[in-house]
């Protein structure tokens, strides 16, 4: 999705907006390629590079470049936060339950 309005564009980009004034660019900002791949793709991406880390990533760097070694990096950690970030919420909902359960059980 693009919007134009006085000399400015804002490109929609995987839910981030980020602003350029037509006179600096006509591109379009990169996108991150590994962010656009289903579950199974990326699942199987990740556990090639970790379980041959960490040659996966030189060989990565040496074939693809730094860019692409880049995007790949950043989609892992950003897969990664995304998990923790699940696990604590199953956490906080499982101890929330056993809570609940103990108190309705004593009571």
């Amino acid at each position: 999705m693009t919007l134009e309005c006085k000399g400015v564009r804002c490109h929609q980009t995987l839910g981030a907006k980020t602003w350029q004034t037509i006179r600096m660019t006509e591109q379009d900002p990169p996108q991150n390629p590994f962010l656009a791949l289903n579950f199974f793709e990326f699942a199987a991406i990740s556990v090639l590079v970790l379980a041959f880390f960490p040659m996966s990533l030189v060989v990565c760097w040496f074939a693809f470049g730094k860019k692409t070694t880049g995007y790949l990096i950043e989609a892992m950690i950003k897969d990664w936060v995304q998990t923790v970030l699940i696990l604590a919420g199953l956490a906080v909902l499982l101890f929330g339950g056993l809570v609940w359960g103990l108190i309705e059980w004593i009571a």
